[in-house]
This record gives structure tokens, sequence and C-alpha cells, in this order.
């Protein structure tokens, strides 16, 4: 996914945060890659989850910074990426 495809789904209009959204969804890619589920953006359900991850950390960056932060993402966000590795 793109930039300009991330910021419509996270309904942000500058550039401000430009190089902060290119951090989160490197981080969620890699989150993903070692939870065992492969990069790929055609399936709507890899899509979804790097969108969720990335619209949590704008709204809470602090989880990066606590450890098991990640962890406390929310139940939804790990069914989610459970379900993705089902399908890997």
């Amino acid at each position: 996914m793109d930039l300009e495809e991330l910021k419509q789904f996270l309904k942000i209009d500058s550039n401000d945060l430009d190089l902060v959204l290119i951090g989160y969804q490197n981080a969620a890619e890699t989150y993903l890659a070692n939870a065992g589920v492969t990069k790929n953006y055609d399936n709507a359900l890899y899509k979804t989850v790097v969108t969720v991850f990335c619209g949590t950390l704008l709204d809470n960056p602090t989880l990066l910074n606590v450890k098991g932060g990640l962890d406390n993402i929310g139940i939804t966000f790990n069914a989610l990426v459970a379900q993705l590795r089902l399908s890997s």
C-alpha cells in the first residue's frame, strides 16, 4: 500500500505525518513478518491490519515505548493477526 492510500484510510490530509506513517507502516510489516505473516497487500485483511496498526500508533505512540505495549493493542487486532497467520 502506498503512503497516499494509507493516508486516505486514516483520513489524513496533510503531509506533516508522512515520515511517521512510513515508519509505522514499516513497523507493522515487520510485526506481521515476525508473527509469521507473509506481506500481501492484495489481501484485504493484511491491508486492514496494517492500517489499524498505524492508526492505533497515531492515537497512542507510547505503545512502542512500553514493554509489551503492542501486546495491549487489542483483542480484535490480535484476532486479525491470528487469521492472517492461518491464511499465510
